[in-house]
């Protein structure tokens, strides 16, 4: 990958050149919410980039915070079980543009890992162009993955805390409009969103069908018209730190070189009492 591995995006005749390269790993990291009632293993099983392994989003299932990150050590150990090794070229894909494999990306930041892209229009674009597929089960061999976590890629409660009371870090919220606004049915206690916060849902990164990336100068040009100042720290936050996630990932490409994901985002702040929360349109 010719670009700094923390912003890299590749195309599908790179991928397609290096698919069959020892030290690749490819990985389709498709998720959605409930309400979609889609099977993201399943469709795996049909048809997936050959090569690839399936991976969730590696999260805690036993902390009280949905799709919380886990602990380095249980993503390592995820990661090893799969295949991957932490020396590995590692390319994310997903069928959404990028939506869950940003998470994935994200994860691997936090993990320190060096060389990390996510595929331009995903298993959408792969597929409609016509490249080869492959089906059933992947079978990969079992390695070890140690991780070297950085913990400059991640919030937590208190960062935000401190954000809405003495500034400094601006809130990104990635979610619908009218979750932000407190319009539409939240899975959690309260509806709304964190005070101060810009409301710039995922979907405006990408653009087309199959979805596909902005271009950089495209996605400064978006979050400098809502008055993200590239000049200051962002904080992405969203549901439960998913669509953040590709956020993150999309700022990184547009020039902004300190974002980081509130991991807990609603499925935390939304549950906990006593947070300052606003509703209405708050700013763009």
């Amino acid at each position: 990958m010719s670009e700094q591995a923390n912003e890299s995006l590749v195309q599908p005749d790179w991928l397609a050149a290096e698919i069959a390269a020892s030290d690749l790993q490819v990985v389709d990291g498709s998720w959605y919410l409930p309400e979609a009632e889609r099977d993201p293993a399943a469709e795996f099983l049909t048809a997936h980039i050959p090569g690839a392994v399936f991976l969730n989003l590696a999260t805690d299932t036993a902390a009280p915070v949905r799709n919380t990150l886990a602990t380095p050590q249980q993503l390592a150990a995820t990661l090893g079980a799969a295949g991957i090794s932490d020396t590995d070229r590692v390319i994310l894909y997903d069928h959404k543009g990028g939506a869950s494999a940003g998470r994935l990306w994200w994860a691997f930041q936090y993990l320190g890992h060096d060389s990390v892209a996510l595929l331009d229009g995903g298993f959408e674009r792969w597929r409609a162009e016509g490249r080869p597929l492959a089906s059933g089960p992947a079978e990969p061999s079992p390695t070890r993955y140690r991780p070297r976590p950085q913990s400059n890629w991640i919030a937590d409660q208190n960062d935000v805390l401190t954000a809405i009371r003495q500034g400094g870090a601006q809130l990104v919220d990635t979610r619908e409009a009218e979750r932000f606004r407190g319009e539409a049915e939240e899975p959690a206690r309260y509806k709304g969103h964190m005070p101060g916060a810009h409301n710039i849902p995922y979907t405006e990164n990408l653009r087309g069908e199959p979805p596909r990336l902005k271009a950089p100068a495209e996605l400064r040009a978006l979050y400098e018209t809502a008055g993200v100042d590239f000049e200051r720290p962002v904080i992405t936050t969203c549901g439960s730190g998913v669509t953040a996630s590709l956020t993150a990932f999309a700022l990184r490409r547009a020039g902004h070189r300190n974002v980081v994901v509130y991991d807990g985002s609603w499925a935390e702040w939304g549950n906990t009492e006593g947070l300052p929360v606003e509703t209405g349109p708050g700013r763009r």
